[in-house]
This record gives C-alpha cells, structure tokens and sequence, in this order.
C-alpha cells in the first residue's frame, strides 16, 4: 500500500509539471485492469451500458445476470458460487460473467458488516426489476439513453479498470472512445470536460461516452480521484482514440476558460458529494 501511494504522489508530481497531459488517464501505467472478455455472440443486436448496485445483509442470494457484463466487489468480502465452483472476491475485486449465468452470492465473514457490489452490464431494452429478496437488494441505477452504437459481437472486448488521478491532475489529451465508455466514481471529485462545458463528478456519478464524443478528465481537486472504466471496442482497435491536433486546437480556448470557472466553486462541490451518501450502504 505504502509503495502505491508513493508511486501515485510521483504520478502526480510529474502531472503537475506540465499544463497538459499528452496521453489519456485511462491508458497510463498507473490504471489498472480487473478483468478482460471477448464479447459473446448473442441474438440481441441492440444493448445499454446498465449498471446495477447491490447488498448482501445475511445468509445469501441467488441472482441471474441480465446482460453480459462484470461483477465488481465494492466493499466487503463475499463467496461468489457458480455451480459447484466458488470464488472468493474482497473489496477491489471482479469478474466476467456472462449473461444469464446463475450465480449465489455468500457473505464469506458472517461478523462482517455488509458487502456491498457493482454489476456492469450490456444489457438487452429494460426488463422488470428483479424482486427484492430477504437477504439483500439490487437496483438499476444506471442505463444509457440509447444502444452502444456499432457494437459488432464475436470482434469486440469488453474491460474493466481502475484509474486513479492525484490532486492537482490537469486534463489529459482529447480523446474519444472507438466504441463507447462507462466511467463510475468511485472516491473524490473530478471534472469531465464535454461538448464546451466542464462538469463535476463525484462518488457514485456515472459518465456515458459513445463513440464520437470527444472528452477529457481532470482533478482539480485537493483529494485524489479513482474511478472505474467499463469499456467495450473492437479487438483490432485501441479503446482510446486521441484527437487529432487541429481539433485540440479548436476546443482549447474553451478548455480554459471551463477549468477556471469549475475551480470557482469546487470546493463546495466536494463539500455536497461528501455529505451525499453515494458509497452504496444506503441500500
């Protein structure tokens, strides 16, 4: 952990020499990949990013995956049963589970408080929300507005990853994705820069980036940011695709001026995400 936390003050000392990034947060050394897949063939051509929260209070669970997608442990630690093979998944960890499988979710310390756990899914139009049991909950609380466009299965990769941005972390390059991306905060505070304005993300937040929309992140804040990336692409193309310099150019005097204007209010803005309770054991 020590080793970690020197790394990432490096990390952001060397961030903070320069006015801008020239690679993407998202593709550094210091973002790191919980779990790959080649994405199935299924008969469905059209699928949502969906993002579903949950809770183990006792005993266990069983759940059905809507969609292809990863479970990712949020806190807590619990004992993931497929049949007869059991995982166990501490805070931190995920795992590729297709859709449909049938999976029974066990608290693994029965004196621990409870576990709480994400699900990124691409999921097929909304089906009925999945009843609560008595021994947990899970909800939708994120769907795109519209399908994944050019989404082709069999010749794409899903990924999911932690991305972690030191205080002070300015922008980094323009890119967009060659499919489309989910980002989930996960701790802190930052800014996404879009379509001329910037806004600011706290835990619990969700940014959709399809294909074709051009963005970047930044912290400008005083505590470190870490968030997640569920991305899907083609497998003969990179998740991220930089901008091209002449299109930097075009947005970079209003890059600028919206960094200046969040820096204005954002220490009331952590304020507020700090009083919100977005870390899941509200459910």
């Amino acid at each position: 952990m020590r080793v970690a936390s020197i790394a990432l003050a490096i990390f952001g000392a060397m961030l903070g020499s320069s006015e801008a990034v020239a690679v993407t947060y998202s593709s550094s050394p210091f973002s790191k990949i919980i779990a790959t897949a080649r994405l199935p063939y299924r008969d469905n051509p059209e699928v949502y990013f969906t993002v579903r929260a949950g809770a183990l209070w006792s005993g266990g669970v069983d759940l059905t995956t809507a969609g292809d997608g990863f479970y990712y442990q949020y806190s807590g630690t619990v004992e993931l049963k497929i049949g007869m093979a059991d995982t166990i998944l501490y805070a931190g960890d995920g795992l590729f589970l297709p859709a449909r499988t049938k999976f029974t979710l066990m608290k693994a310390d029965a004196a621990e408080r409870s576990p709480t756990y994400l699900q990124f899914l691409l999921s097929p139009a909304p089906e009925p929300e999945i009843a609560d049991q008595p021994n947990g909950v899970s909800v939708e609380v994120y769907r795109s507005p519209s399908p994944i466009p050019g989404l082709i299965r069999e010749t794409s990769l899903l990924s999911l990853a932690k991305v972690p941005l030191p205080p002070q972390s300015p922008y980094d390059a323009l890119h967009q994705r060659s499919a489309a991306a989910l980002h989930y905060i996960l701790s802190g505070v930052g800014a996404e820069f879009t379509e001329g304005r910037a806004t600011a993300k706290g835990p619990g937040s969700v940014s959709y980036e399809p294909r074709g929309l051009v963005y970047q992140w930044s912290n400008p804040g005083s505590k470190p940011l870490v968030y997640l990336v569920f991305n899907v692409n083609p497998k003969n193309l990179p998740p991220v695709v930089e901008v091209e310099h002449f299109h930097r150019m075009i947005v970079g005097s209003l890059l600028g001026l919206a960094e200046a204007v969040l820096a204005l209010d954002l220490d009331v803005v952590e304020t507020v995400f700090e009083g919100e309770p977005h870390d899941l054991d509200a459910l």
